[in-house]
């Protein structure tokens, strides 16, 4: 008996536009890369179905850009250059192709979280949808890590990246060893000195307040960048922003009784607060997910034959 298939994908672009496309980076939607569709989905060019609702949802944000549409039909021409400077498309297409069948099940776990993500987000239900904004990154915080090693030519400094990785203080879970991860990645990049904004844009100005507090009380403070605005704005080192995302969740879900909590009554409607929250953390993740995408594309084309 086949595998009930809780989504289907179907691919969002004209015919046109995907004559100018490889083939291999189509979605026909039966056999196809899970990574395919985890980078089409996430960029904002494909039609999703939620089967058992027949519900049918087209992605249309590229959580890979923050704030930003999707590249529609520029794709082709756009996409490539964020993955990196010197990346075709057939250059994806060649990887998409040669990789498809590693860490199959991995890439099918994600995509689910992910589906799941945009269904509950498309329903208003972003309560629900922070749920699989969480689950994704527990997924991701133990294997990308080993997967971003384990591309590397150079294997000295694959060990010593991840003995590194795993000394990082006390705290030895997986979300701990992200945490070094993380930082490992972005170390003396740039990006590493912005941050990643959420507004909290409520027309109230006493329950704007509110929000604020709510999310910013929970926090320690120096995960919080120079550009936070209250109540209007609260701005999140970018390394910081898994600390953030983690401690929304135990604060809110958990409600612990030591230390502060998110109370219910302080948040006026629990969707209405995830809502602010969501598509920024959703981003954030989709862009550690691109920079380990990016590493490991890089990693795969120094092993081509006739590579300097």
């Amino acid at each position: 008996m086949a595998e009930y298939q809780t989504f289907s994908f179907e691919d969002s672009f004209t015919a046109k536009t995907q004559e100018r496309l490889d083939p291999s980076l189509i979605v026909l939607g039966e056999r196809d890369p899970e990574i395919l569709i985890i980078l089409r989905i996430l960029s904002g060019t494909l039609k999703i179905t939620h089967n058992y609702s027949d519900t049918e949802m087209k992605s249309r944000i590229n959580y890979f850009v923050t704030n930003s549409r999707s590249f529609g039909k520029k794709w082709l021409d756009k996409f490539p250059i964020l993955v990196g400077d010197d990346i075709t498309s057939e250059d994806l297409a060649l990887y998409i192709t040669t990789t498809k069948n590693i860490n199959k099940a991995f890439y099918k776990n994600i995509l689910s979280e992910i589906s799941h993500f945009i269904y509950q987000t498309n329903k208003g239900s972003h309560t629900s949808a922070f749920i699989y904004v969480y689950r994704f990154l527990e997924k991701i915080s133990y294997a990308f890590p080993l997967i971003y090693a384990s591309r590397s030519n150079d294997y000295l400094n694959s060990y010593n990246q991840l003995k590194t990785m795993m000394s990082g203080g006390n705290n030895k879970s997986e979300l701990g060893f992200f945490k070094t991860f993380i930082k490992n990645l972005y170390k003396d990049n740039p990006i590493s000195e912005t941050s990643i904004d959420i507004s909290i844009a409520v027309a109230e100005e006493d329950v704007q307040t509110l929000l604020f507090k709510s999310m910013k009380n929970v926090c320690d403070d120096d995960i919080f960048h120079e550009d936070t605005t209250e109540p209007r704005k609260l701005s999140i080192n970018y390394c910081e922003m898994m600390s953030f995302i983690i401690t929304i969740r135990n604060r809110f879900f958990h409600n612990l009784n030591s230390g502060k909590n998110i109370e219910s009554s302080k948040i006026v409607d629990s969707d209405l607060f995830f809502s602010l929250i969501n598509r920024s953390s959703m981003e954030w993740i989709s862009m550690v997910f691109l920079e380990i995408f990016s590493h490991n594309i890089s990693e795969f084309q120094k092993m081509l034959p006739n590579n300097d």
